[in-house]
């Protein structure tokens, strides 16, 4: 038996016994602010100093910075042994690793990864060899990258996938023949599609995921070589992963160790395909799996967690769970009753500028959360009238922005010269090339024999100033292959007078301290294949919890002041003492496209679990008047029907939360008792 003793007294008892699980599989189910990380940090602490070689650790986290952060504590943490090998990852980076890793296993290591924007391109190419059943679909083609995106995350196939995106859910008769029409074409598209990838040598972010998990659920010796390379893998937010991710991870129940940390509280991500019954089943589908509960909060105040957990307590579905504050008691929760938009947003202005001015809060200490960033552009309008900083989540990611794909784009055929779309996006960058001329000149390097495209004599496809250009931007990259950052410098110097010519409208503001950002970057990568699949996926928008704030250049100066405006999607991770909470009101908590849909409305009260545990000290609820009215008189009117109404706060009992309303912002003022006439001043003298 492993004494649990011998782990630091910093843990507290639950915490202490899942660092110690000496079973073979563990769930553990943290609940908000239960200090799970600190729980994954100590578990992989505990297994190396039991004897475990780091390198047979794998540590699995939705991004990149939160598996990082994990790794680098580790590393703190163990000060006389070199934990250098320990990996943490995301589980596309992860398989990422595994293909360039195992070459012959997964026979994909040449292929390059590509993003959403050359998924576009390739599916664009699809329709148009296709083009007669492509014009019978009425479909987009982004439309079909979802279709098949969805399908493969899913598991499900392509007549449901259909059923429930297109048709919205439909089971009668008409609905089946008009998806039974449909599927051909859509399914001819996609096979497509996929020829158009295996041709140029790419892989897009599902790929990566099914290449590993194809090959280790159908391939005995593809199990016994990764038996030899793992001993435990640990994974974060487990209630975020979806069936690919489970099919993926379903091999290693007899290969090594699962140490799985989820809440399925917090599972608000089926839109991308993530299924909260990985956690909510997890002994079900997991053979000698234990479960153990983390319940001790150290984030919020009880009252807080009294109203989370009244939230969770009304669901029909069992959770399992009652969170308790190890800080003790604090503020009630307050709930604000507002007549519109504008009056909701100049109460938490006003609040906000109160509490800076004269409580000695700071504008980090407040995290306001709603379902869309849509619904917030009234609040930034008075945050911007008002003179409050602020900073929202989302927006494009680093190596999404149109001057790092230029010069990406050179390296990119350097690493894989069947990279049509990378090929085009080279040539039509040089003035003077447009994109007919491109797609000849790429037709032409298409003709050469793959091992005589290496090193290649542009001015030898492309005559004149044109080739001398194009040949000066190859070389500069090719020279350097062996070095990425080299690479990238010499390139960027080639290109920087070019670049700023095309970019020249925001050069200097926006894009320029762009590149040493880029050579920054490069210093992780030993090879230019490696830098552009990591890059891309470091920067992927399409991963839950992905998301990070915007704005993408060094800043030497001090983290600015400001507010946080965050959709509650992207506030996994987030917490501040002060947490508004908008419009929790009737069609919006659930939402109104979810009632009559169980599995949907329980969804939409997890994303509401999630955004009231975000608040340390002060919770601020509102909600809107005129819904809560409507939302009454329509529940009276219907009392023998509720199948179509429904509201999470209805019910709620008055010692959980202080109701109020904003005060008038403008004082009443006193008319004069007569009305007068209007006086233009007629009789004005203009001599």
């Amino acid at each position: 038996m492993i004494d649990k003793n011998t782990i630091s007294e910093s843990y507290n008892e639950k915490q202490r016994e899942a660092i110690a699980f000496s079973g073979k599989h563990l769930l553990l189910l943290a609940g908000a602010g239960t200090g799970k990380t600190k729980t994954i940090v100590g578990r992989a602490e505990y297994l190396i100093n039991q004897g475990y070689r780091p390198e047979k650790i794998q540590i699995l986290t939705f991004t990149k910075r939160a598996a990082s952060e994990i790794v680098e504590r580790v590393k703190a943490g163990i000060s006389d042994q070199d934990v250098r090998s320990l990996n943490g990852s995301t589980f596309h980076s992860w398989c990422n690793q595994l293909i360039i890793k195992f070459p012959n296993l997964f026979g994909a290591a040449n292929y390059t990864v590509i993003d959403p924007d050359d998924q576009l391109s390739i599916m664009k190419m699809a329709c148009g060899a296709a083009s007669e059943d492509y014009g019978k679909t009425r479909l987009k083609p982004q439309q079909l990258l979802d279709l098949f995106s969805f399908a493969r995350n899913t598991r499900i196939n392509l007549t449901e996938t259909l059923r429930k995106l297109l048709f919205k859910g439909k089971d009668d008769l008409q609905t089946t023949e008009d998806i039974n029409a449909l599927k051909p074409q859509v399914e001819l598209l996609i096979k497509e599609y996929q020829s158009q990838k295996l041709r140029q040598q790419y892989l897009d972010y599902d790929d990566l995921l099914l290449v590993v998990a194809n090959r280790l659920n159908k391939d005995a010796e593809a199990r016994e070589i990764l038996a030899k390379a793992y001993d435990h893998i640990l994974i974060d937010e487990m209630q975020d992963t979806n069936p690919l991710q489970w099919y993926l991870l379903k091999p290693f129940e007899n290969i090594c160790h699962l140490f799985c940390v989820g809440d399925d509280a917090q599972s608000i991500y089926s839109f991308r395909g993530a299924d909260f019954k990985n956690v909510h089943l997890f002994q079900e589908r997991v053979a000698n799996s234990e479960i153990k509960v983390l319940d001790k909060n150290y984030r919020s105040t009880q009252e807080i967690l009294d109203l989370s957990n009244w939230l969770l307590e009304t669901s029909p579905i069992n959770y399992n769970k009652r969170l308790t504050a190890s800080r003790g008691a604090g503020k009630q929760p307050t709930i604000v009753n507002v007549a519109n938009q504008f009056e909701e947003a100049n109460y938490i202005a006003n609040h906000i500028l109160e509490s800076f001015s004269e409580g000695g809060n700071s504008f980090t200490d407040f995290l306001i959360l709603s379902r869309s960033q849509y619904y917030t552009r009234p609040l930034q309008a008075v945050f911007l009238q008002k003179k409050i900083p602020y900073q929202t989540f989302g927006g494009r990611k680093f190596l999404e922005a149109a001057h790092i794909k230029d010069l990406v784009s050179v390296l990119r055929v350097i690493n894989n010269p069947m990279d049509e779309i990378a090929w085009i996006r080279f040539f039509t960058f040089i003035h003077g090339i447009g994109a007919v001329r491109a797609t000849s000149y790429m037709s032409e390097v298409m003709r050469i024999e793959p091992e005589n495209v290496h090193g290649l004599d542009l001015t030898s496809i492309i005559p004149g100033k044109e080739g001398i250009k194009a040949k000066s931007y190859y070389d500069a990259a090719y020279q350097n292959r062996g070095n990425v950052k080299m690479a990238i410098k010499d390139l960027y110097k080639t290109m920087e007078f070019d670049l700023a010519m095309k970019y020249s409208k925001d050069w200097y503001e926006k894009r320029k301290g762009d590149f040493p950002v880029l050579e920054i970057l490069s210093e992780n990568y030993a090879t230019l294949g490696e830098f552009i699949s990591e890059g891309i996926l470091d920067n992927s928008a399409n991963v839950a919890g992905s998301n990070t704030l915007g704005g993408s250049k060094i800043n030497t100066a001090e983290l600015k002041d400001h507010v946080t405006i965050s959709t509650v999607h992207s506030a996994k991770g987030l917490e501040a003492d002060v947490c508004f909470v908008l419009n929790v009101s009737p069609k919006t908590y659930p939402s109104a496209y979810s009632l009559g849909n169980i599995e949907e409305v329980e969804e939409d009260r997890r994303v509401l679990y999630v955004a009231l545990t975000r608040a340390k000290n002060d919770l601020i609820i509102t909600r809107s008047k005129e819904s809560i009215n409507a939302y009454h008189h329509q529940t009276d009117k219907d009392e023998d029907d509720t199948s179509d109404s429904a509201y999470f706060l209805e019910g709620l009992p008055e010692h959980l939360a202080l109701q109020t309303s904003p005060k008038s912002f403008t004082a009443p003022v006193t008319d004069a008792k007569k009305a007068n006439t209007i006086d233009l001043d007629l009789g004005m003298d203009f001599s």
